[in-house]
């Protein structure tokens, strides 16, 4: 995978912090670096016999055709770099003949019967669906991640902020609030630091 510099940097503060904000101009390429570090930790985990195992991967987008579209995107790379593994949808849409539910026991289930290695592809409207569920979660990628800040959807997100061991956020619009009445990407209990941040000027003079 031929990554540019601002790519690898991001890859760089993903392998050195388990949670955070990764801050990239739209066009900058953020999906390829979750895939990348997606990558790089369904081989760690199988390589190393001390991880807990099976180890669930979640990736969250704001809509159901960008879930499918990260899907297509991650899935590529993954069979080529790392080889099969288990996939499932987790939303109200039907993608190919992947697996999709939105029951917590069916996930739940999925997770218990599956492959060590599995990524889930969910929306943030079904987000706590996977709460629900119970599953441990090794690491969950978070696109667009502006909209996690809905009121309807920060409990899940509070949630994993707490109990999934890596959480990562990407946006190119971070979206703070100066009030404590509402959240915003600034309550770094929850979203951690800005552990990576592209300036545009950046891109445009990589062309």
């Amino acid at each position: 995978m031929n990554l540019r510099p601002h790519q690898v940097g991001a890859v760089e503060a993903l392998s050195k912090n388990n949670k955070g904000q990764i801050i990239v101009p739209t066009g900058g390429g953020k999906t390829m670096c979750m895939i990348t570090d997606a990558v790089k930790r369904l081989k760690d985990v199988e390589i190393n016999t001390d991880e807990q195992v099976p180890t669930t991967l979640v990736v969250v987008a704001p809509r159901i055709l960008l879930a499918e579209q990260l899907s297509t995107e991650f899935m590529e790379v993954i069979k080529r770099e790392v080889g099969t593994i288990s996939t499932m949808h987790v939303h109200s849409g039907k993608f190919k003949d992947t697996f999709s539910t939105t029951d917590p026991f069916t996930i739940r289930t999925f997770t218990q019967v599956s492959v060590e290695r599995q990524i889930i592809f969910t929306t943030y409207h079904s987000l706590h669906k996977i709460v629900a569920s119970g599953i441990d979660v090794d690491t969950i990628y978070y696109d667009e991640a502006h909209n996690s800040v809905q009121k309807n959807f920060m409990e899940a997100v509070d949630y994993f902020s707490i109990y999934a061991d890596r959480c990562y956020y990407f946006t190119a619009t971070p979206k703070h609030s100066l009030t404590p009445m509402r959240v915003g990407m600034n309550d770094s209990d929850i979203f951690g630091e800005v552990i990576y941040n592209v300036p545009a000027p950046e891109l445009v003079e990589q062309g």
